[in-house]
């Protein structure tokens, strides 16, 4: 019986697997675009990739203004460059949530990631200069040999390195939001009981940070 891990990283079980996850982030920026002319005003965007989709903004979150998830599964920050319009500024948000750079981190040093979310930053600075932006660090990882993972430059130590340029970036108009220290155990690694797949969140993982993002919504 072919082990799960071996058939997971085939060469073209992989090739079909980013077929579907391109399928399916362009659905979804389609739908946004779709969607974004009909928002209310004022608002609070998030946007990132899959840790932003997955995170339960409406259960977790309340505030008198529209909350919108503009997370997309699988993407990067280059990916948020490109489709940062759809993602957030077609939306115009009074403040908006970013949480990026952990999918970079598979192919991309921290310094190109880091580049990057500062020209993302720029360009709402550019575009929307009343909007707030609040800069999220990246969450640690679970590195169990448990779970499945692809091997790369994504692991605790490029993140930390990756969050400690991100921080550089803050600025009057730019809060930094450091969550890293909140998800981690004793040892530094995302904690096992709040996390599925040693990446994403479970809702008691999401639900810690909730208490801290409330606080500025």
């Amino acid at each position: 019986m072919t082990d799960f891990q071996e058939l997971y990283h085939q060469a073209d079980v992989k090739e079909y697997r980013n077929y579907v996850l391109i399928d399916q982030q362009n659905q979804l920026w389609d739908k946004f675009d779709a969607l974004n002319s009909s928002a209310s005003h004022p608002n609070i965007v998030f946007a990132g990739d899959s840790i932003t989709e997955y995170f339960p903004i409406h259960e977790l979150l309340s505030s008198d203004l529209t909350l919108y998830n503009r997370g997309v599964h699988g993407i990067n920050s280059l990916h948020l460059l490109e489709h940062l319009d759809s993602q957030v500024l077609n939306l115009s948000p009074l403040k908006v949530f970013l949480l990026i750079g952990v999918n970079d981190l598979k192919n991309r040093r921290p310094e190109e990631v880091s580049q990057t979310v500062k020209t993302i930053i720029e360009r709402i600075q550019e575009q929307l200069p009343k909007t707030q932006i609040f800069l999220l660090s990246v969450f640690p990882m679970n590195e169990s040999p448990e779970f499945v993972r692809t091997p790369s430059l994504r692991n605790n130590p490029s993140i930390s390195q990756l969050n400690k340029l991100l921080e550089q970036l803050a600025s009057q108009q730019v809060k930094w939001l450091d969550l890293h220290d909140l998800l981690c155990d004793a040892s530094g690694q995302l904690k096992r009981d709040w996390t599925i797949d040693g990446l994403h969140l479970t809702v008691e993982g999401y639900r810690a940070i909730s208490k801290v993002i409330q606080t500025y919504l």
